[in-house]
């Protein structure tokens, strides 16, 4: 009996490596502000680079087991690891642009470095999650940790404003969670995800107790993508957050909101099919209309792309509509089901990184133009002869735009063809339509950034520096854009076998 727990618990340590050195490196990073009073601003930014770069190198070169963990609580395999890389690539740019802040407006705020790691490790928690009590803890520890980001600038009225309404609301997602937990708990007999697909397949649970919680549950997973109506603390958030903040929670939250929520539908899916559908198709068509008209009224850089948020979410929910499709379609539709999950999952998650790589190209520029939380300066006039002062800056700019409009070479057109083709696919022409529509509405606000940078005169600019390495990390993400829109076969290839690992 001892020759065989020694083995297992070896493979239970090799196996959640990546989350302890996340968990270990947040409390380094605590301790090393604490008790070394001799570091330079810049000295916690290394040591958390050190920290999420060592994740990636034990991902890629340890042979991580796959497989269920923790006696089941989490599940581990292609697409935590997917999910995890993604985090941690988003991670390590926002710290680069975060860095190149505080050296400039003496802002110093090293609490910055273990609240960014602490949302990080909820969120590869969430990914990997394979219990909804996994899912409960992996969605707080990444949601505490992002409210005090988001009003983490000392004295910012509009700073703290946008923490204490985004906890707030919080707040209440988390108990709509909690309860639709304890329904799906009481009509399953359990909260693991295996227990619950036993029960469905079954038929042993309750529907009607099932549709609920599941209907309560959804909120929380709104909440987290910015679907509407769950949607109203988006822009007010974004505005108020430091921009480098507000880039991580417009692509990494999202990224696990999505994590989950495809997960879960794949759980449910097909026997709630007859719930889910409508309402997350009358959800996603409002999701990206709402969001698409309300950007083009928009003055504020931050809140278009806030709002600009909202749409993306509109179309990401498209391709689950597309997974549940086939469900309650006829004899022929069922046939070629697993295709169609297939070509939706793939498509989500290339959608996924897409979207991360356009925002964060363009909120890394945001934040090197950018001022305090909340000031004029976020307003998109301030941008007139961009081109002219700083051409580098614009054109990273202009791509992430252009990209995120959907228009080719860019990798945005490759993610909407997609989303659009799995979704024609899946018999859904209508709502096909409706996206291409939306996308087409978009295009007017997204080129009036470009219109701004390279068409208006040079407004007053309160530029105060290079800050070359933050405008090289934004460059690099505009040619990855570039990139993966010109040549996304492979990577899409990838995304297909990282989707086909999930199973129930």
């Amino acid at each position: 009996m001892n020759d065989l727990a020694i083995p297992d618990f070896g493979r239970e340590i090799a196996a959640l490596l990546p989350f302890l050195i996340v968990a270990g490196g947040g409390l380094l990073v605590m301790v090393t502000d604490a008790l070394v009073k001799t570091l330079r601003k810049d000295h916690l930014s290394y040591l958390v680079l050190l920290v999420l770069l060592s994740v990636i190198v034990v991902q890629t070169t340890s042979g991580t087991p796959e497989g269920p963990v923790l006696n089941g609580l989490l599940l581990l395999g292609n697409f935590s690891r997917f999910f995890t890389y993604l985090f941690v690539v988003i991670g390590v740019l926002t710290t680069i642009f975060a860095t190149g802040i505080f050296d400039r407006d003496g802002n110093y705020r090293p609490e910055f470095y273990p609240l960014l790691l602490f949302a990080i490790l909820g969120m590869m928690v969430l990914a990997a999650a394979n219990d909804l009590l996994t899912v409960y803890l992996g969605l707080e520890t990444m949601s505490l940790a992002t409210y005090v980001l988001a009003g983490g600038v000392r004295g910012n009225a509009p700073s703290s404003e946008a923490g204490f309404k985004y906890l707030m609301l919080g707040g209440f997602s988390s108990a709509f969670f909690l309860m639709g937990v304890a329904f799906v708990y009481g009509a399953c007999g359990g909260t693991g995800f295996d227990q619950i697909a036993a029960a469905l397949h079954s038929g042993s649970a309750p529907m009607p107790f099932l549709t609920l919680g599941t209907g309560l549950m959804l909120v929380g997973f709104g909440f987290k993508v910015a679907m509407v109506p769950f949607h109203m603390w988006t822009p007010d958030v974004y505005d108020g957050a430091p921009a480098y903040v507000t880039g991580f929670m417009a692509t990494a939250i999202k990224a696990a909101g999505f994590a989950i929520l495809l997960r879960f539908v794949l759980l449910t899916e097909p026997m709630l099919a007859f719930a889910w559908y409508p309402v997350l198709t009358v959800l996603a068509v409002l999701t990206m209309s709402l969001g698409n008209i309300v950007a083009l009224v928009q003055g504020n850089i931050k809140r278009m792309l806030a709002w600009s948020s909202i749409a993306h979410a509109g179309y990401l929910l498209l391709g689950i509509v597309a997974i549940l499709a086939p469900a309650l379609g006829g004899p022929e539709m069922m046939a070629r089901a697993k295709g169609i999950v297939e070509e939706g999952g793939a498509a989500l998650l290339f959608y996924l990184v897409g979207y991360a790589l356009m925002n964060l190209a363009a909120f890394g520029i945001i934040n090197v133009m950018g001022t305090e939380p909340g000031v004029d300066g976020d307003q998109i006039s301030r941008y007139a002869g961009l081109s002219r002062r700083q051409p580098v800056a614009a054109a990273t700019l202009a791509v992430a735009m252009l990209s995120l409009a959907g228009i080719p070479p860019m990798v945005g057109f490759m993610a909407k063809f997609y989303i659009f083709s799995v979704v024609v696919k899946a018999g859904l022409i209508p709502l096909a339509i409706i996206g291409v529509i939306n996308s087409l509405i978009s295009v007017y606000y997204y080129l009036r950034v470009i219109v701004v940078m390279y068409m208006h005169d040079t407004a007053e600019d309160s530029y105060q520096g290079t800050e070359w390495v933050s405008v090289a990390a934004a460059g690099l993400l505009a040619f990855l854009i570039i990139y993966l829109g010109v040549m996304p076969e492979a990577f899409h290839r990838g995304a297909e076998i990282v989707f086909r690992q999930i199973s129930f």
